[in-house]
């Protein structure tokens, strides 16, 4: 699935890493835009747990339930979301199945710069009428 902010903020999938370039990214203090290290963070964050209920044979709408991020410190290099589940999907009585992913940033010395932490849920299929 392709995601226009990405084109917009220059941000780059590669492989299970996200890059996030300073040039187009920079804020008016020189360093990462806040929201910009946030938006590579969750679409970190969402292909980590899209890739978990493919593997596991699971479909339906992902979305975000929970988003949180801790600004460590800041980034005047390039930036990298790596993102890492947490755990098993678990199956809610209503059928959804909802999953923590940890995700961080960091520079490109590889220092961990910001840290965030997602819940997402697999609306289970519904049908239309």
């Amino acid at each position: 699935m392709k995601i226009p902010a990405i084109d917009n903020l220059c941000i780059r999938e590669e492989g299970t890493e996200i890059r996030i370039p300073l040039e187009q990214n920079r804020n008016d203090k020189g360093c990462l835009f806040a929201g910009s290290i946030f938006s590579g963070a969750i679409l970190a964050a969402y292909r980590a747990a899209e890739r978990l209920f493919a593997e596991r044979g699971l479909a339906g709408a992902l979305v975000a339930k929970t988003a949180s991020v801790n600004y460590i410190r800041s980034i005047v290099s390039d930036g990298a979301a790596v993102a890492t589940v947490c755990c098993e999907p678990v199956c809610k009585p209503n059928g959804n199945h909802t999953l923590t992913v940890t995700v961080s940033v960091s520079d490109s010395d590889n220092v961990a710069c910001a840290e965030f932490t997602g819940e997402f849920v697999l609306l289970k299929a519904r049908n239309r009428v």
